[in-house]
């Protein structure tokens, strides 16, 4: 076995700037008015002592059972990063998988997809995540890892990211930025926040964007894809009494932007060019999300705390594309083009209620967790399809007159109970258990019973090692229509995980380790194969197991009075098991080693340099293991200076990112029996720059 083979663990470490916490704590009866600070300091440590996600309550790292990284805004403020995917570029254990054509993220996490309907949160509520996410609405991002189905319902198994959202502030505060860089990129944000009556109980928060940019890349007629982002956010909270506080949000978010679905590689290499596109020039997708609801928490007594809360989302999509296919290119040196649009609408809404109270029991200490949480997903598309085309290189093709039009639909609902128990027995050992209920309600019912347990043993006050099972549950519904089968009844995948870990604080507690090693085997798993009459055609089947081993570690904090640092690396040994198609072969996109680390030099009080590195290992495209994907290193590097004038803080920042201009591949990738090459895959940008001005009042 996996963790009889090891002799010992790897240290790893998770923090995030505590200034940042949430004012709620389970040993207050009364709602606490958190009086936040915006105002950056020029030298952060980015160490956090706690988290929110991992017991859907606040919890010390070194009482949860378990690996959460948390990553705050400070630092991806210093990165420059604007949405989620570049956030989690230095989490070592997410790899980036197809963005298709950069308007969605897709990731995975040890190994596992992560899925843009249920492992992506915002608050503790899932999203439907299919465009990128905005970093300008965050706090912070906390990343789970392992199955967590016990809390959350439908859930991978190698994890989930629940992204914290920014919190109306008690003073009068004000963030104004502005970014220029490469490829026309241009960013206003200006976020505002204060109490809106004398006794600071009525608190608002705006925050407004305005993004633009170009890609790197070009269409066969020249010209560059072109990106318009805008975004706009409203939250207030409330203090209805000492004993309950109500909290509002609505957010908007709009997207336009060309299509790039990526290259064809052969040997490894795009074979017309790294910065050639094959999707028509017409090719776009226009985007537009809301987001809007409610937070209320009460606490009836000193024991006992109520949270419960409710989120719509609506978001529409207009797609035009062109579907491309290389079978004849090898022959004649032209693609097939199939034009076609869809209109897109998705709602998904989610509601929870939790209850916690401590109370202690035989000698010990206990927090009880009851909650429930219920999602209701619909879907409806109207699909318009041309008559395929033959292109060459550099060709344009004209968007076509007539279209073929189908519609779909589908929608379910799913709901879940828990129970959830921590007991402190004494300073030293600890115990968590915890159960699950879950119905998924669509043309049939599904059902599961998801458990999880840990146990915690602390040597000393500032360190901790903990053994922990946990199960993940995730329905999948019936085939979609890109596959021959489509229609098909799926059965639900389900994970098991067991993983060993230990968390220490050093250094005056200023540098946080931790470290783990997890075994985790997913069943039922989704393989795409192609349709043996037709090899333009994919067959989805649920063929085999996933098992994936691995070992992680990282370090957050102070090293010394001047250098802070995260970094973070990842083995992992995966295969597919049980497979008539794939047996002994690697996941996609999975590669045995990651690492990175981001870090932050105080070369005198108001100037501060970054340099980061991150590094991707080899990995195979696609699960057929037929081509494979170059390990890379890419470095960053950024400087700031910080002027202070009384309560104005004026940040200029400039970053460089891939400062040695380094070729690299990055996600996606697809492969068929009638094609030499891999089609789909992204190419990583070289060389490019920012600069930015903020002022803080």
């Amino acid at each position: 076995m996996f963790f009889k083979t090891k002799a010992s663990l790897l240290i790893s470490a998770v923090l995030a700037n505590q200034a940042f916490a949430e004012s709620h704590t389970k040993e207050e009866s009364v709602v606490q008015t958190e009086t936040m600070t915006i105002m950056g300091s020029e030298f952060t440590h980015y160490k956090n002592d706690t988290n929110n996600t991992a017991m859907r309550m606040e919890m010390t790292q070194l009482e949860t059972p378990g690996q959460v990284t948390i990553i705050d805004s400070s630092m991806f403020e210093e990165q420059g990063a604007s949405s989620l995917g570049e956030v989690l570029e230095y989490e070592s254990s997410v790899t980036t998988g197809s963005t298709k054509g950069h308007n969605i993220e897709y990731f995975t996490m040890r190994g596992f997809d992560v899925g843009s309907g249920s492992g992506i949160m915002r608050d503790g509520h899932q999203l439907w995540s299919y465009y990128p996410q905005p970093t300008e609405l965050l706090e912070r991002v906390e990343v789970l890892k392992g199955p967590s189905s016990l809390l959350y319902g439908q859930s991978e198994p190698g994890g989930l990211i629940n992204m914290v959202t920014k919190k109306p502030t008690s003073e009068t505060q004000l963030i104004l930025r502005q970014d220029l860089g490469s490829n026309d990129k241009s960013k206003t944000m200006i976020d505002v926040s204060g109490s809106l009556n004398e006794d600071q109980s009525l608190r608002a928060r705006t925050i407004l964007v305005k993004d633009s940019y170009s890609s790197w890349r070009e269409y066969a007629d020249g010209s560059n894809p072109q990106t318009e982002r805008m975004i706009g956010a409203l939250m207030v909270d409330y203090d209805i009494n000492e004993k309950a506080m109500l909290s509002l949000h609505y957010d908007y978010f709009d997207y336009e932007g060309g299509v790039d679905t990526g290259s064809y590689i052969i040997d490894g290499k795009p074979v017309a060019g790294s910065q050639y596109i094959w999707d028509a020039d017409w090719a776009n997708t226009d985007i537009k999300v809301q987001n809007y609801g409610f937070d209320l928490l009460l606490s009836p007594s000193y024991d006992t705390n109520i949270k419960t809360g409710y989120n719509v989302q609506r978001y529409e999509r207009d797609y035009r594309y062109t579907w491309t296919n290389f079978s004849n290119y090898e022959e004649n040196g032209t693609v097939t083009l199939t034009p076609g649009k869809q209109y897109d609408e998705w709602n998904h809404d989610t509601a929870y209620v939790d209850l916690t109270h401590n109370f202690d029991l035989a000698g010990t200490e206990n927090t009880l967790l009851i909650g429930a949480n219920y999602l209701r997903y619909s879907f409806d598309r109207i699909s318009h399809k041309g008559d395929a085309v033959s292109a060459s290189v550099g060709e344009s093709v004209n968007f076509p007159v007539s279209l073929n039009t189908s519609i779909r639909a589908s929608s379910y609902d799913l709901w879940g109970t828990y129970l959830q128990n921590f007991t402190k027995f004494n300073d030293k050992w600890h115990l968590l258990v915890g159960i699950r209920y879950d119905e998924k309600h669509d043309d049939i019912t599904e059902s599961q019973v998801s458990p999880k347990a840990g146990i915690i043993y602390h040597p000393s006050d500032n360190s901790s090692i903990y053994v922990q099972y946990s199960e993940s549950f995730v329905p999948q519904g019936e085939v979609g229509t890109s596959y021959v089968n489509e229609g098909e009844k799926l059965d639900a995948e389900l994970g098991k995980s067991y993983e060993v870990g230990t968390k220490w604080e050093l250094f005056d507690r200023r540098l946080f380790l931790t470290g783990a090693l997890f075994e985790t085997t997913l069943s039922n798993i989704q393989l795409s194969v192609e349709n043996p009459a037709n090899a333009d055609e994919d067959i989805l089947t649920q063929d085999g197991e996933q098992v994936h081993r691995g070992a992680e570690f990282a370090a957050q904090g102070l090293i010394s009075s001047q250098l802070s640092l995260s970094g973070s690396a990842t083995y992992l040994d995966a295969e597919i098991t049980n497979s008539a198609s794939y047996k002994g072969n690697v996941p996609a996109n999975t590669p045995k080693f990651s690492a990175s680390i981001w870090s932050n030099y105080k070369l005198r009080d108001d100037t501060n340099l970054n340099l980061g590195v991150v590094h991707v290992g080899s990995r195979y495209g696609d699960s057929g293991n037929t081509f494979k994907k170059d390990a890379y290193t890419r470095i960053d590097t950024g400087i700031s200076y910080t002027q202070k004038y009384n309560d104005l803080n004026i940040v200029a920042r400039f970053n460089i990112e891939n400062l040695f201009d380094t070729d690299y591949l990055d996600g996606g990738g697809n492969t068929r029996s009638t094609q030499l090459g891999a089609e789909d895959v992204d190419i990583g940008e070289g060389r490019n720059y920012m600069a930015s001005i903020q002022f803080e009042y």
